[in-house]
């Protein structure tokens, strides 16, 4: 399937070799201008959905002020981020280190990038610096690529689709991802749209296999700032605590033996359902995220689970934690044949279960309501095998 995909590619880029030469020379064009931002503020709006959900969708909007770094190798930028442009600021990168600044806890997360050992900096790129090597990789790569422009009255359109044996994101480069089960398809899109007057572009587009991001940006003034004004203590506010990530993280859950929170949560139905009203002695509580390559990975195993015990024994209860619409929950559970009770969370239940919002998360809840084993993450190789063995012991 992939050799065929590849002749294809190559097929439609001989057929495209005239129209290129001319859009090549517009997209060096704009590069050329996107190597003169120094500096960049602009207003963001962020939407994110399921690939086969055109209608439920999550979005946000977002102030950036972003900076070229030449100092930075990684990443080649820095800049800072807030969910309201007179509030405190809730992220920064400065080329060292990024900070998760979280006003509920008053605490300030840096992670240096020595705990976790990764080709990359997992740092999403602010839009300037990410379109920059998106272009430029569109014009050097010599991967699997179909390449198409278009002009659109006053802008033009360009998009990418990479047909190689896995994904590609941008981290500052491009990286090809590890081979991973979480994701069905590799191939990755890749989508902009560039200002005719301004010659930069204004909107971005990323299409994977398992979720859609656009960001649109508007409101945007250039070269007004200077790096060497950009000092990130300067956006800690005073009394905030500040932590490395991973010590004493938050994210470990609350500990085994402890008396599981209650709740009451709506399903997908429309339904009101409380834990203290589901009398299976055994619960397993799935705190999940759509849009989550394990969660979704998971799905597949979790959907047999209740057919191996007696309602009596045992229920299956999971909770969508990552502030996803109704809409999307229901769509996600018809798309994945989700057979299980489904929730929609709300922050409390991310607190009250210690998660900082990870996933997934698995609670075996015993006939006390007591937290019995915590897991975290899913492997498709062990996880299950280890899920079923616990609530087996739970029943003995």
């Amino acid at each position: 399937m992939l050799l065929v995909m590849k002749i294809f590619v190559l097929l439609c880029v001989l057929c495209l070799i005239p129209g290129r030469i001319h859009a090549d020379e517009y997209l060096r064009k704009v590069l050329d201008e996107l190597a003169t931002v120094e500096s960049a503020s602009y207003r963001e709006a962020v939407i994110s959905l399921l690939p086969y959900d055109t209608l439920s969708k999550k979005s946000c909007i977002r102030y950036v002020q972003e900076y070229r770094n030449p100092k930075d190798t990684a990443i080649g930028a820095s800049f800072v981020t807030w969910s309201d442009c007179d509030s405190v600021a809730d992220f920064l990168y400065d080329g060292e280190m990024k900070a998760h600044i979280e006003q509920d806890a008053k605490e300030v997360v840096i992670d240096d990038f020595t705990a976790r050992k990764l080709p990359f900096r997992p740092v999403s790129a602010p839009f300037f610096n990410y379109t920059e090597s998106i272009l430029d990789y569109f014009l050097t790569s010599t991967d699997s690529i179909v390449r198409e422009i278009k002009d659109c009255d006053s802008s033009y359109y360009v998009k990418m689709t990479i047909c190689e044996d896995t994904q590609v994101e941008f981290f500052g480069k491009a990286f090809r991802m590890p081979e991973s089960p979480f994701y069905v398809d590799p191939v990755s899109v890749y989508e902009i749209w560039i200002n005719k007057r301004t010659c930069l572009p204004y909107q971005v587009k990323r299409t994977m296999s398992t979720q859609v991001t656009m960001s649109t940006c508007s409101d945007i003034r250039l070269n007004q700032s200077d790096i060497a004004d950009f000092t990130p203590a300067d956006y800690f506010p005073e009394g905030y605590a500040v932590r490395k990530w991973g010590d004493n993280c938050r994210q470990q859950s609350i500990p085994e033996g402890e008396k599981a929170p209650g709740w009451k949560l709506e399903n997908i139905g429309g339904e009101m359902v409380a834990l203290d009203s589901i009398k299976s002695r055994v619960i397993l509580l799935n705190l999940t995220g759509i849009g989550c390559g394990a969660c979704l990975a998971s799905v597949p195993f979790l959907r047999t689970l209740e057919d191996r015990f007696s309602p009596e024994d045992f229920k299956l209860v999971a909770i969508e934690t990552w502030g996803n619409p109704m809409a999307t929950l229901q769509g996600y559970a018809e798309h994945t044949g989700i057979n299980y009770t489904f929730l929609k969370g709300d922050k409390d239940i991310v607190d009250d279960y210690k998660t900082g919002g990870a996933a997934p998360f698995f609670f075996f809840i015993d006939e006390n309501r007591v937290v019995r084993k915590v897991l975290k993450g899913y492997s498709i190789k062990n996880t299950g095998k280890e899920i079923v063995e616990t609530i087996e012991e739970l029943l003995e």
